[in-house]
C-alpha cells in the first residue's frame, strides 16, 4: 500500500509518547546511556522491521513518530496507529497477531528503548528537525534495519562535533539544565 493510502487509512489515529519505555541496563562501560549492548529482536515484544516499513514501503519516520516535529521526544506509535493498517494488511502473520492481541487487551506494547540519553541532557527532536537534520544522522539508515539499533555514540563529544560542524550553539545551557 502506498504511503498516501496509509495516510488515508490512519487519519484520525494518534501516537502516544512513551516516557517510561523500558531501558536496557548494562554493566559494560560505554556511553553511559544504559543502552550500550545491542537490543536483539528476541528482546523486543514484537519483531518490528523498520526496513520493511521505512525502506520497502517508504513510510516517513514522522508518520509514526508524530511528536518528533512538535516536541522533545519522537514518541512511540500507539497500538491504535499500528492497528489502523494491520487490521487489514498481513493480519494473519504471527507478529501482527501479537500486535492485535495488545490491541484487544487494551495494553501498550512494552518496547525496550533503543536510544536513551542521560536525564541531565535536554534534547529536543523538534529543534533538530527544524534545523534540517535528517533522522538518519543520529539514528542511522533505518531503511536497512530490521531491528533498530543505536549506531552513533550520542555522547557529548559526538554532539558537540556535530554542533561545531553546523555552527550551531555550543552554549552549555542549550543542552543541559
Amino acid at each position: 500500500m502506498a504511503c498516501a493510502s496509509l495516510v488515508g487509512v490512519l487519519a484520525g489515529t494518534s501516537a502516544t509518547v512513551v516516557m517510561g519505555a523500558r531501558t536496557q541496563v548494562t554493566d559494560e562501560v560505554g556511553s553511559g546511556t544504559g543502552n550500550d549492548a545491542a537490543i536483539s529482536a528476541a528482546r523486543q515484544p514484537i519483531a518490528f522491521s523498520h526496513a520493511r516499513h521505512t525502506g520497502d514501503h517508504q513510510i516517513a519516520c514522522e508518520f509514526c513518530h508524530v511528536y518528533a516535529r512538535r516536541g522533545p521526544v519522537a514518541g512511540i506509535p500507539s497500538v491504535q496507529r499500528c492497528v489502523g493498517c494491520h487490521r487489514s494488511i498481513v493480519s494473519e502473520r504471527p507478529e501482527i497477531l501479537k500486535l492485535l492481541d495488545y490491541w484487544e487487551s487494551g495494553e501498550p506494547i512494552p518496547w525496550l528503548r533503543v536510544h536513551d540519553l542521560p536525564d541531565y541532557v535536554r534534547f529536543t527532536h523538534k529543534a533538530h528537525l527544524r534545523a534540517g537534520i535528517d533522522c538518519a544522522r543520529c539514528h542511522g539508515d533505518v531503511t536497512r534495519m530490521d531491528i533498530a539499533e543505536q549506531v552513533e555514540s550520542l555522547t557529548m563529544g559526538w554532539c558537540v562535533d556535530c554542533h561545531e560542524a553546523r555552527d550551531a550553539s555550543r552554549d552549555c545551557l542549550v543542552c543541559h539544565y
